[in-house]
């Protein structure tokens, strides 16, 4: 599909990746359960520098419209209990320092660990940044990336001798060897080839692995919501085939507006990711202290853009998908209001959010609104 503004939208195929998730009848496999480290749109306030207690024990969440409220209480048999942040505010609970930092957190649109790294800094939040780690079940579940990105660099400054299975599953297994000369010898090896210090070679591989780990995570939580996006056009276009009441003008032109918003955003991080890639085969192409440091700088100066709009997109999907669990469920009156007061709101910010984040790596603003 394209826009009437020429852009044009990359299709909504399962990538080879993205089949990953999916069992051998087209069903998608059960997702891994999140921690709270994990979760694109939580924010646990217990790693945050509060003083109030019973702030303390509560989480920021993004809702379905986007916004942000505070979460005192989540049960699976009570429900919910989600209040504004600016009520807290303005009540009298916490110290005057605890509800700046409240307000400020809010504002927010995205809280993975990468993208607030660079988030508190900016907004002089203090942070212990080991609390900004994902969760080792997480890592696990990334490691089906890992080649992608290890095997290249080992590849080249080791050959096909030293990028064996064994350690493009871990690149720091290399230099964890129990033959100490064997490792002395890699170090050698990685020094010459790369410039650097043997020194510094640990520190640069930690720090890789941390970059590719990232980049890693926004994929794999792109493609565990593209399921959801792809029955979301046929729910879509089941509604706008209706002949009834519930498909008033307002309802179509709601429908529409949903639509091209959300394809010019999955498109758009599509390209993204893709950016990132090019960057690594780069990288690869010229291993040395200096490309690394330009690869972790686009890189790392992208993660604010890229978590706050698939932070957008993965709360619309995930709660249409939780009110409408299959496509036979649902009133036609009920899918018109859900489109209209649930869905396209938000997606103009969304929309802005990654136009900036295109132009912030150099691809074209889209002006299709």
């Amino acid at each position: 599909m394209s826009s009437g503004s020429g852009y044009s939208f990359m299709a909504d195929k399962p990538s080879d990746s993205e089949k990953n998730n999916m069992d051998k009848s087209g069903g998608k496999k059960a997702k891994p359960v999140l921690t709270d480290a994990d979760a694109i749109d939580t924010l646990p306030l217990s790693i945050i520098p509060l003083s109030t207690s019973s702030l303390k024990s509560a989480k920021l969440v993004k809702n379905s419209r986007l916004e942000t409220a505070l979460e005192i209480h989540n049960d699976p048999i009570a429900g919910r209990l989600q209040i504004n942040p600016a009520d807290v505010v303005k009540a009298q609970v916490g110290s005057a320092q605890d509800k700046i930092i409240l307000e400020r957190l809010a504002t927010l649109p995205s809280y993975d660990v990468y993208s607030l790294r660079s988030s508190l800094k900016r907004l002089g939040i203090p942070i212990d940044e080991t609390v900004l780690e994902l969760s080792d079940g997480m890592k696990d579940t990334l490691q089906k990336y890992t080649q992608e990105f290890t095997h290249p660099l080992i590849l080249h400054i080791f050959g096909e001798e030293g990028a064996g299975p064994d350690t493009t599953a871990n690149i720091l297994k290399l230099f964890n060897d129990t033959d100490k000369t064997r490792v002395a010898l890699r170090l050698k090896m990685m020094s010459e080839k790369t410039g650097m210090s043997m020194a510094e070679i640990p520190a640069f591989l930690a720090d890789y692995s941390d970059v590719f780990l990232s980049v890693a995570y926004y994929r794999h939580t792109f493609y565990s919501v593209v399921p959801d996006v792809s029955r979301f056009w046929l729910w879509l276009n089941e509604l706008r085939n209706l002949r009834e009441d519930a498909t008033s003008p307002r309802t179509l032109a709601s429908a529409r507006k949903v639509e091209e918003s959300l394809r010019f955003i999955s498109g758009s991080i599509r390209e993204r990711l893709a950016i990132f890639q090019k960057g690594f085969d780069l990288f690869w192409t010229n291993i040395s202290k200096e490309s690394f440091a330009q690869l972790q700088k686009e890189v790392e100066e992208n993660h604010a853009g890229m978590g706050a709009v698939l932070c957008g997109l993965v709360v619309k999907m995930r709660n249409w998908s939780q009110a409408f669990p299959d496509n036979d469920i649902g009133s036609p009156a009920k899918r018109a209001q859900y489109i209209i007061t649930e869905m396209e709101p938000g997606l103009e910010q969304l929309k802005l959010l990654e136009n900036d984040a295109r132009g912030r790596i150099g691809l074209s603003v889209v002006h299709m609104f």
